[in-house]
């Protein structure tokens, strides 16, 4: 298996997907499956490809996130509700900077420009402290583009680290 291995004080893995088994979550291991699904030999699906409908088992924990350059920003269009009771903000049509605390914001910036800049999914496992409880969750992001080689979305699919 393909690893990026990074560490920091919260995270406890990152890395490429190359293999679905290193995810522990049933939601984010399907999640993964379909968007290689919906992608087929292309390096990455388009929006369009994405049916609400076929991920109905996931819906609830993805979010799907505009990414927009000059500078580089990212906008939620829709903040999943499991999500959002996870975390107790809900990013929906905000801007990551603007809806999260500073560094928290940092953190997902980076794991989102690093998906941006490779054109691909990324896992990670993490934990944090946020509005004073501690969270550990998994995180699939996943990119899309339209053209076929610039990302231009991100869905992410968050689950508590436990099994669902």
């Amino acid at each position: 298996m393909s690893t990026d291995l990074r560490r920091s004080g919260n995270e406890r893995s990152a890395q490429p997907i190359a293999d679905l088994s290193s995810i522990r979550s049933d939601v984010l291991r399907r999640f993964v499956a379909y968007w290689r699904e919906i992608r087929g030999v292309r390096r990455m699906p388009t929006r369009r490809d994405f049916d609400p409908l076929d991920a109905r088992f996931a819906l609830g924990y993805i979010s799907l996130i505009e990414v927009h350059r000059d500078p580089m920003r990212f906008y939620f269009r829709l903040d999943g509700t499991n999500q959002v009771e996870l975390f107790g903000i809900d990013c929906t049509r905000r801007y990551l900077d603007e809806a999260m605390p500073s560094e928290h914001a940092a953190m997902a910036s980076i794991s989102y420009t690093d998906v941006v800049q490779h054109g691909e999914p990324r896992y990670h496992r993490r934990q944090i402290v946020f509005h004073e409880r501690l969270i550990d969750w998994e995180v699939v992001i996943l990119p899309f583009s339209n053209d076929g080689e610039r990302v231009d979305r991100l869905m992410t699919g968050i689950v508590p680290d436990q099994s669902l």
